[in-house]
Parts: structure tokens; C-alpha cells; sequence
């Protein structure tokens, strides 16, 4: 009977053999996660480890090795990421086991395994930072003492064996004070002399006579010391002698006093990144530009390794100098994909800053420019002044003179792009004096090359700003007669605004003269302009309407676009005087909800770093009405911010929160971004808030224990309405009184609770005195007939039956249920 072969158990079979065939180094790698850090003393670099695996680290020669006993994946790209100043140029070797990274020779090298990380501390070198110089009393003479001569190869010699002198040898000194004495020629020279006798040495043990005597090479006789050799073999004696003593300090006897023992221990100073050098930036550029880049791109041919990152740099800086940002940033970005070496990327940040200098992209506290203090290299002047510019212009413009002054040998496209952004910031500053430096350099050495009309304009920008309007618009014309260029369009726009604000032209006109522009030249780099200056234009009309899609038609056409950052300031431009015409108007309307609705995510994009439009909106939109809307926003930004910026936005979204009846999210909030190094402003109106919330929310006591101490009128007004919420009505009456009575103009509020705490305190003649001074005040608004209803009548000659007594009562109660609800907004 033939047996039939069962297909699934031959399969199941065949996986198993395949799975227990494949090789231990071929399983699945596990996963080591690492940071790097430098300390004063150490730099430390800490391995995250798997559960079960143990990992051995050696300190080679020049080298640090870790290694596990399986393959991982070391995080080598984010630990070459980071500077470290003992640490650098990691690398996976032995088939992924093992971790290797470059290490100062002779470093000190200490590991500790805690829990699951592996710690590796990498000290400073035991050699100091620089020799110490020569003494004085250490320099070669015709009289050399012995001890100066103790490490010397030959430290005693003479013409014949059998006569050879007994060496003397002084005891090396122990610490590193004595030391510092022996080196210092000033000690040396006060320190006592050496007594005359000295311990000698016993006289050299005699070996018996070989049987068969082998000639020896003469020896040399030390007759003197040569001055070089003697200088070397000193320095090399006090090294030696100082690192000794710093790994393995000698024990003193007891008793004896340290000569700097009082005297504080030097801290050695943390190393930070190297100094930004010069530039060659005309040789970067070349002489010619087909030719340079040519050549430039064959040495990336068949270059490996070190030399062809060297070539990609070669690139980027030939692109930096014909200023070609696109292609540059292309550039770093193949160059970062080659695993440079420390220093090359050192050399790739430096022009990776610079290019997002020239893009305005990057924030000036990211850029070595910056952080790096600017040194005797000009060209360090000249980036950290362009990264600046558009920002922090009074820090730009300290450097400002070094940097006009190397510009003059750039080559005329970076130049010209470096002078327009110091320019545009200078007009924005507005710094005539810097302004009118940057114009003069443009005459001088790119009249020429500013044939686009650059020059006329910032001309024109400079007559403005000092005043002479007539000059501005011939500058204006001579740049708009030019028929390309997109400065010539904007020298245009404005023109028309000049115009406009001389009365020459008016409003109507220039909405027309904007309208043409903006459709003449659609798509150009002027348009945002234009769209902006338009869009100003609708809202000092009060076409909000026309505004808004303005502002939406900016954000869609040019907020994703190389130009968005100039279009979101064009935006940002735009929706101030938009915002400024909605806060004029009067309450209720709803151009705040349709402008968060429609174009909420836009005015996130545009605001400034202090979120300045997005807090104008909120305020607009409680003030409307629409308090969800406006605690929304605030929650956003509350959420993203941090120290007294956080707690002053939670006073702002606390505000927001009680006038819509929401004192329970109130205090949440504020108890959420409390801070204790709080101003004593801002912290007393967070405790102003904390009581009207409490007060909101019926914890009368503690409201009234949160305002004891609190100084100010409004804290006074708190306290009064705490005591009418808790039913002490004279004392309500004497607090509101104290609110009322001095002022002039009272609040309406206080008014009409001053006569209801005085007609529940069964003090009909304060309200009946009320009512004729402040009667009025009431009129027109939610308070209105108030004091009239609660002014008793005139004294009858019969007494009040019980009839009238509960009938004024009710009425009191539903006057009291009326206020609290009017008060509270329900």
C-alpha cells in the first residue's frame, strides 16, 4: 500500500530547518540608545542597554571600544551629531558588535554599569594645557647643578672608566607649590640656599673581570650641557614630575603646612566650539563661473571618504559665494549623507548657518554666528550681522562698520544680497544713520550691478525716513520707469502709499492704482506687497470684507511658496489695521468669528513670536460674545508656552473663563500655571482672579481669605461683593460705601448693590439719599429703576401692618435673586 505524503507537515518542516539554519548573526539586531554630554571635567557618553545584555568597554590607545555579544544598532548618526570636545568620529565595527569612537591619547578612561546604562566617563588629559617656561635658575651655565642634570641620559661621565664620579642627586620636589617655587624665578632667587653638604651615594659595586674582555665604545664625556638639550631635558623633567603628581599625589609628613593649601583650586574651563576663521570668499567664487563649477564638479569623481566630503565643501562654498541657495543647501544635504569627520562638520554648520542667513530661514539663537563670540575675523562680523538683521537689529549693528568694510572684497551677488538684507533691516529698524552707510556702499561699489532699481528704492526709503517726502517720490519714479525687477514694483507701491498719505492722491485712487498694479503683475515678487497695501487700504475704508479675503488670498497663493515668511509678514501687515477696525467697532458684530473661523489657522502662521494677533482676536471674541471661540485660543497658546509668559496667558484665559461663568475651569487654570518666581503684578492680579472665581463658584470664605491683604479698588470691589454674598449686609453697605461715596463717576454696578445692602441692613435713609445723588447713574442700564423701587414711602402716621412688612420682604428677595442672576450673566 503506497503511503501519501501529508503536504502541510513537509512545509512545516522545511521552515524549521530553514529558520534553525540561519546563522546567530543574522537574527534580529537589538536596539542601543545613547546620549553624549561634556562636563568641566569629563565628557560622559551613556549607552542604554537591553534587558540581559552586558557590554565591555576598553580604552585603547588613541580609542574607546564598546562591545556586546551580539549584533545591535548603535545610534552613531545622534551621537555624531553632537559636539563633544573628548569624543568624536563614531563608527560600528565587527559586524555591528562593537561601538568605537576617536579619544585623546592617553585620557583617562572610567566605566560603571548602573541598572541597564552603561556609563563611560572620558577625563581630561593629565598633561597641562601648555609647558611651563624655562627658569631662570634652571638655565644652562658653566656650573650645572647635579639636580638639574637627574633625568639627563648621561647624568655623570669621565675620560676613564676606573675614575668615574659619584653622582648626586638632590630629592625632586613632591608638590606642586614646590614646584611652582623651583620654576618661578622670583622664589628662586629669595628661596634659601642649599646647604654644602649633601648626601652622597656609596661607592659603585666592582664586578669581577670578565675572561675575555669585549672593547666597549668610548664613552662620551659630559664636559657641559648644550642649551637646547639641557632646555628639552628640563621640560621633560618637570612634565614628567606633574603628572606624576597629579595622577598619584605624594602623602607630606604630618604637621607640615602645604604652601598652598589656603589658595583656591583653578577649575579648568570647559572648551567650547573653535573660533570662526576668515573667509577666502573670492577664491571661493572663482574667476569664472562655468569653468569653477566645472571643476569643482570633477573632483567630486571618484573621490571616497574624507576627500570627497573635502569636495562637497568645495561646493557649498562656491555656491555661498555666487550666493545659489538652492543649490547649496543640495550640497550640505549630499555632504551629510557621507558621514563626515568632527571637523567637516564643524565646516558644514558654519555654511549651513550662513546659507539660512541668506534665506532669512534660520532663528539667530541656532547660528554659531551668533552664539560664538565674534573674534578678529572680519568675515565673522559679516554673517553675524546679516543673521541679526532681520530680528535683533540693535545687536546687528554693532558689528555693522567690520562688516561694510569686507564687503567691499565679496563678489557682487553675495554682496548685493548681503546689503539688501542690512538694508530692509535698517529701514524697518528705522536707523537712518545705519541706513544711509548701506546706501553709500551700494553707490559705490554696485551701481551698477543694482540696475533693477534696488538703489533708487532704498534711496527713496532713506528720503523718507528723513523727511523729505519730495525727494522719496523722484527716487520712487526713477525706480518704477524701470521695466523689470521686482524692487521697481515695490518702489511703485510705494509711491502710491507716499501719495496717498500727502493727500495728492486719495483713497479711492489708490485702491485703483493698487488694483491695476496687483493684476499687472500677478505672480511677481511685488504682489504680496501690493495685496497688503490693498488690503490696508479696504479696512481704513471699512470694507472689512474685502480685507479679510485679502488676507486669505495671501495666505493661500504664498503661505506654502519659497516667499511664505515674506508673505505672512505681508499678512501680519495686513491684519493688524483689520484687527484695529474691529476694535473700534461696536460690540456684537461677526467679522471676529468669521475671521477665526475662516482664517484661523492662517493668523497662527503670521503672528509674531509674543502671538500678538492671536490674543487681539481672543479679546475680540469674548468682548462679542463668543467665549468658547476666545478660551480656545488662549488654551492653545497657554498650552505652549512656559514661565511668567504661561502665567500671564493663563490670567488672560482665567478672564475669559469667569465672564463666561466658568469659575470651576478658572481656577483650574490658574492653579495650573502658577509659577513662584511670579512679579508682584502679575501675581496680585492671579490672586484678584482667584477670588472672583471663588466668588463665582460660592466659596464665599475662601474668597474673602484670598483678598486679605490685597491692596486697590478692585480688590475693595471684591471684598464688598464677598460680604454681600455672604449676607452681611452692614458690612456690605460700609464697603460699597467706600466705593461710592469719594468717587465722582461710580460704577453702576456698585451703586445699585451699595442700595441693596443698605435696604437689606434696614437703612431706608441711605437709600433714600442714594437715590437722589446717584439716581441717575442707573439710568440706562441693566440697574435701571432700582433705588426707586426700593425707596420706601413716606412715613404714614399709622405703622406698617404685616401685610406691607412681607410684601417688601418678597420683594427684596426677588430684587436679590434678580441682581445675583443680572451680576453673573444667566
Amino acid at each position: 500500500m503506497k503511503r501519501r505524503t501529508d503536504t502541510g507537515t513537509t512545509v512545516a518542516s522545511t521552515l524549521l530547518l530553514v529558520i534553525l539554519a540561519v546563522p546567530a548573526a543574522a537574527q534580529a539586531a537589538v536596539t542601543v540608545k545613547g546620549q553624549l554630554g561634556d562636563h568641566a571635567e569629563f565628557s560622559r557618553l551613556a549607552l542604554s542597554l537591553p534587558e540581559g545584555v552586558e557590554a565591555e568597554a576598553v580604552a585603547e590607545a588613541c580609542a574607546l571600544r564598546v562591545t556586546l555579544p551580539k549584533r545591535a544598532n548603535w545610534p552613531v548618526a545622534t551621537l555624531n551629531g553632537i559636539w563633544s570636545t573628548r569624543l568624536s568620529g563614531f563608527q560600528v565595527t565587527e559586524d555591528g558588535r562593537s561601538l568605537t569612537a576617536d579619544i585623546a591619547c592617553g585620557a583617562r578612561v572610567t566605566a560603571l554599569r548602573e541598572r541597564r546604562v552603561l556609563i563611560v566617563d572620558i577625563g581630561a588629559l593629565p598633561v597641562p594645557a601648555r609647558k611651563p617656561p624655562v627658569p631662570a635658575g634652571l638655565l644652562p651655565s658653566d656650573e650645572t647643578p647635579a639636580e638639574a642634570l637627574e633625568d639627563t641620559p648621561v647624568s655623570a661621565a669621565a675620560p676613564t672608566a676606573g675614575d668615574a664620579p659619584q653622582a648626586v642627586t638632590a630629592p625632586a620636589p613632591s608638590t606642586f607649590g614646590e614646584i611652582a617655587d623651583a620654576l618661578n624665578p622670583v622664589r628662586t632667587a629669595q628661596a634659601q640656599p642649599i646647604p654644602p653638604a649633601l648626601p652622597t651615594l656609596p661607592p659603585p659595586i666592582k664586578l669581577a673581570p670578565l675572561p675575555a674582555p669585549v672593547p666597549l665604545p668610548p664613552v662620551p664625556v659630559l664636559v657641559k650641557a648644550t642649551p637646547p638639550s639641557l632646555d628639552t631635558e628640563i621640560r621633560s623633567s618637570v612634565e614628567q614630575t606633574l603628572r606624576q603628581l597629579e595622577t598619584m599625589p605624594a602623602a607630606k609628613p604630618a604637621g607640615t603646612p602645604h604652601p598652598q593649601a589656603n589658595q583656591p583650586v583653578a577649575q579648568p574651563v570647559p572648551q567650547g566650539p573653535p573660533p570662526i576663521g576668515p573667509m577666502d570668499v573670492a577664491a571661493w567664487a572663482g574667476e569664472d563661473f562655468v569653468q569653477t563649477r566645472d571643476r569643482l564638479q570633477q573632483a567630486l569623481n571618484g573621490a571616497q571618504g574624507r576627500a570627497r566630503v573635502d569636495a562637497f565643501i568645495a561646493l557649498a562654498r562656491f555656491a555661498l559665494a555666487r550666493a545659489l541657495e538652492e543649490e547649496g543647501r543640495a550640497t550640505l544635504e549630499a555632504a551629510a549623507s557621507q558621514s563626515p569627520a568632527p571637523d567637516q562638520r564643524y565646516s558644514l554648520r558654519i555654511l549651513g548657518d550662513a546659507f539660512r542667513a541668506l534665506d532669512r530661514a534660520g532663528t539667530p539663537e541656532d547660528s554659531l554666528f551668533v552664539t560664538i563670540p565674534p573674534a578678529a575675523s572680519p568675515d565673522h562680523h559679516v554673517w553675524r550681522s546679516a543673521t541679526l538683521a532681520p530680528t535683533r537689529w540693535e545687536a546687528a549693528r554693532e558689528g555693522l562698520p567690520i562688516a561694510l568694510k569686507r564687503l567691499l572684497d565679496y563678489p557682487a551677488e553675495l554682496r548685493s544680497r548681503l546689503l539688501t538684507i542690512l538694508a530692509e533691516a535698517a529701514v524697518a529698524a528705522p536707523d537712518v544713520n545705519a541706513l544711509n552707510l548701506i546706501v553709500l556702499e551700494m553707490i559705490t561699489v554696485d551701481a551698477k550691478g543694482m540696475a533693477d532699481g534696488r538703489l533708487d528704492y532704498f534711496r527713496g526709503r532713506l528720503a523718507e525716513l528723513r523727511n523729505t517726502p519730495d525727494a522719496a517720490l523722484d527716487q520712487y519714479r526713477k525706480a518704477a520707469a524701470i521695466t523689470h525687477g521686482p524692487f521697481a514694483r515695490r518702489a511703485e507701491v510705494r509711491g502710491i502709499e507716499l501719495r496717498r498719505t500727502l493727500g495728492s492722491l486719495d483713497e479711492d485712487g489708490a485702491i485703483a492704482e493698487l488694483e491695476a498694479l496687483r493684476f499687472a503683475w500677478r505672480g511677481d515678487d511685488v504682489e504680496t506687497d501690493a495685496l497688503a497695501a490693498l488690503g490696508n487700504a479696504y479696512a481704513r475704508q471699512g470694507r472689512t470684507d474685502a480685507a479679510l479675503d485679502l488676507f486669505g488670498l495671501i495666505g493661500r497663493r504664498f503661505g506654502a511658496t519659497a516667499r511664505g515668511r515674506d508673505a505672512l509678514v505681508a499678512g501680519r501687515g495686513l491684519l493688524a489695521p483689520v484687527l484695529d477696525q474691529l476694535e473700534r467697532a461696536k460690540p456684537g458684530g461677526l467679522y471676529a468669528l468669521a475671521l477665526q473661523a475662516r482664517h484661523g489657522r492662517l493668523v497662527g502662521r503670521a503672528d509674531d513670536g509674543d502671538a500678538t494677533l492671536r490674543r487681539r482676536l481672543a479679546a475680540l471674541l469674548a468682548r462679542d460674545g463668543y467665549s468658547v471661540e476666545a478660551t480656545r485660543i488662549l488654551h492653545a497658546l497657554t498650552e505652549d508656552s512656559s514661565g511668567a509668559r504661561r502665567a500671564e496667558l493663563g490670567v488672560l484665559l482665567a478672564r475669559a473663563l469667569i465672564e463666561s461663568g466658568h469659575e470651576t475651569e478658572a481656577l483650574e487654570v490658574l492653579n495650573r500655571t502658577g509659577d513662584s518666581g511670579l512679579d508682584a503684578g502679575l501675581a496680585e492680579r492671579r490672586a484678584l482672579l482667584r477670588a472672583d472665581a471663588l466668588l463665582g463658584d460660592g466659596d464665599t470664605m475662601r474668597a474673602l481669605d484670598a483678598l486679605r491683604g490685597l491692596p486697590g479698588a478692585a480688590a475693595a470691589r471684591l471684598r464688598a461683593r464677598g460680604l454681600f454674598e455672604a449676607g452681611e449686609w452692614p458690612a456690605a453697605r460700609t464697603a460699597f460705601a467706600e466705593l461710592v461715596d469719594p468717587v465722582p463717576d461710580p460704577a453702576a454696578e456698585d451703586v445699585a448693590l451699595y442700595g441693596l445692602s443698605a435696604y437689606l441692613a434696614g437703612d431706608p435713609d441711605t437709600v433714600r439719599g442714594l437715590a437722589g445723588r446717584q439716581g441717575a447713574r442707573l439710568a440706562g442700564t441693566r440697574w435701571a429703576g432700582l433705588l426707586d423701587t426700593l425707596t420706601p414711602p413716606p412715613t404714614a402716621d399709622r405703622p406698617l401692618d404685616g401685610d406691607e412688612v412681607t410684601r417688601q420682604l418678597a420683594a427684596a428677595d426677588a430684587l436679590d435673586r434678580l441682581a445675583r442672576g443680572w451680576r453673573s450673566g444667566r
